[in-house]
């Protein structure tokens, strides 16, 4: 898809109802801060995490899965309502911890050079439970609310996720490489009333590729979640990162591709939003819901 193209959306529009609002499928989102850091992990341990055999775990080189970790501060997010106007979603943090899979057969493969970036979303902590509420919702995704800090600095970039003062994880991330244009979609498998929906997300960006060790580091803490990342053998070195430094994407209705068991995601606490600050050096966090009053209330 062109960059002229991008908003040209040519597929149907599927409106749904979140909570009492009818809205208009796609979501866009126009101005997205994203680091992507990608681990080898235990092949048993991630087949065994699957809902469905019509996915599969993709190999690294070695033999071994991969899981993504995926760090979006998502600044301006839009659809079309009911009634044709314009709504938007309050800024939001989200971290993904998805398999790398194909459909059909395992292959050992250098997935990350595909035109697509298929995972199952194993974990989708977020900052808003508008957020958490309509993932759920419509498209079946693990989330839940959680707390997030995020430290941009002109060598690294890290985010910290936790909840209620327990640590999930840090992930850190050390960017280098050329800038080259990404149009490649990210495809996201997830199961909705019993089926494996596939959704297929537009992208339109900006990025870095670091391959190898040196790209930075992944730190699993004392919550359930990290004890369940864990037990899957993630790699604490990544085999590859990729920092983008300019993101936009298209979120679009799910298509069902066959029957799934139930995946039973971490669902966390009843919270409306979590911590969600953003560091620069030489300053203080600065916390990204303090200029909107109603989120205070």
């Amino acid at each position: 898809m062109s960059r002229r193209e991008f908003y040209h959306w040519r597929e149907p529009r599927r409106h749904v109802s979140v909570g009492e609002s009818r809205v208009s499928l796609p979501f866009f989102y126009h101005d997205n801060d994203v680091f992507i850091s990608v681990h080898t992990a235990s092949l048993e341990a991630v087949t065994a995490e699957l809902p469905a055999e019509a996915i599969c775990p993709v190999r690294w080189v070695d033999g071994r899965a991969m899981v993504a970790v995926t760090a979006f501060r998502y600044h301006a997010v839009t659809w079309t309502g009911g009634d044709g106007s314009t709504g938007s979603l309050v800024p939001y943090g989200e971290i993904s911890v998805a398999a790398v899979v194909s459909v059909g057969e395992s292959a050992r493969a250098l997935p990350l050079l595909r035109r697509e970036q298929p995972g199952f979303v194993l974990h989708l902590p977020v900052t808003t439970a508008q957020a958490r509420d309509g993932g759920r919702e419509l498209w079946g995704f693990p989330k839940f609310v959680a707390d997030m800090d995020f430290t941009e600095d002109p060598t690294f970039r890290r985010v910290e996720l936790s909840e209620g003062g327990v640590p999930v994880l840090r992930l850190t991330e050390r960017p280098a490489g050329p800038v080259l244009p990404d149009r490649r979609s990210m495809v996201a498998y997830s199961v909705l009333d019993g089926q494996l929906l596939e959704t297929t997300v537009p992208v339109l960006g900006h990025v870095q590729a670091r391959f190898g060790s040196g790209g930075g580091e992944l730190e699993l803490g004392r919550h359930q979640v990290a004890d369940r990342l864990r037990a899957l053998d993630l790699s604490p070195k990544p085999v590859a990162v990729f920092s983008y430094l300019s993101h936009r994407s298209i979120l679009p209705a799910g298509r069902p591709i066959g029957t799934a068991r139930p995946y039973a995601g971490y669902r966390g606490v009843d919270a409306p939003l979590g911590r969600f600050t953003v560091s620069y050096p030489g300053t203080p966090p600065l916390d990204q819901y303090a200029a909107v009053p109603v989120l205070q209330q």
